[in-house]
């Protein structure tokens, strides 16, 4: 192999490994964002069902999907987003006011970005892979094991960083909605309804599931890494 066809791979295995850590990390985020039966679990537990009528709040999610998909848009005069009280007591319905549905609509738009970068991601580590392969099979078992473990380890480092923020996690919180919704119309009123099907606990519960999911996708990878270095070890003494 020549000094080019190695800088070539090298950068290859690079951008391979920053994509997977990419792949990683959003990969959680897409298989439990539309996942109605987990939503219903965080709600149960965080004690949304107590206050919001459990029919209603199944029925909203279902269109806050289909709005997060492009499939519909959210009117604060829409009677069909109204949402029924628990204790009839408090009140006959709740809906989402124009500051609410403002705030839904930038998360859509973060939504959109995310999945265009993991999408476009997930093309790219194929293409990039196919490109690693060789007729020498073992130097690409090689380059695959090195692309796993360099894209496990640093996962694996930035969710320890994650875990330690995320022990204050109205911090953490708050500096990502600084940090991503800049304009600032994040912040509602105790009541709201935003607030009351979404609280805070909402929020943390699927921050660690998140966490713990990627930190099981990466110790997978590493441990197929470690794998794959051990086999093109084991070949290269014994296979030549």
């Amino acid at each position: 192999m020549d000094f080019k066809t190695g800088k070539i791979k090298k950068t290859l295995i690079s951008i391979n490994s920053i994509l997977l850590i990419i792949i990683i990390l959003f990969t959680p985020l897409a298989y439990y964002i539309f996942n109605r039966g987990y939503y219903e679990t965080l709600y149960e537990d965080n004690g949304v069902f107590s206050i919001l009528n459990k029919s209603d709040v199944m029925n909203i999610t279902e269109k806050i999907f289909k709005f997060f998909k492009y499939e519909s848009d959210l009117d604060p005069l829409d009677h069909t987003i109204r949402i029924r009280y628990s204790d009839e007591s408090m009140g006959t319905v709740t809906s989402f006011g124009p500051d609410e549905i403002s705030h839904l609509y930038d998360v859509r738009k973060l939504l959109v970005k995310i999945f265009i970068l993991y999408c476009v991601s997930i093309i790219l580590f194929v293409i990039m892979t196919i490109l690693l392969i060789e007729k020498n099979i073992k130097n690409f078992i090689r380059n695959l094991g090195v692309i796993f473990i360099i894209s496990s380890t640093s996962m694996l480092l930035f969710i320890i960083i994650l875990y330690f923020l995320g022990q204050n996690f109205p911090m953490l919180f708050d500096n990502f909605h600084q940090k991503f919704f800049p304009q600032g119309n994040y912040a509602f009123p105790y009541g709201s309804l935003i607030i009351t099907l979404f609280p805070s606990g909402f929020f943390n519960d699927f921050f660690i599931r998140l966490i713990l999911s990627s930190t099981i996708i990466s110790v997978v990878l590493l441990a197929l890494g470690i794998i794959f270095n051990i086999i093109f070890k084991f070949v290269k003494k014994y296979g030549e």
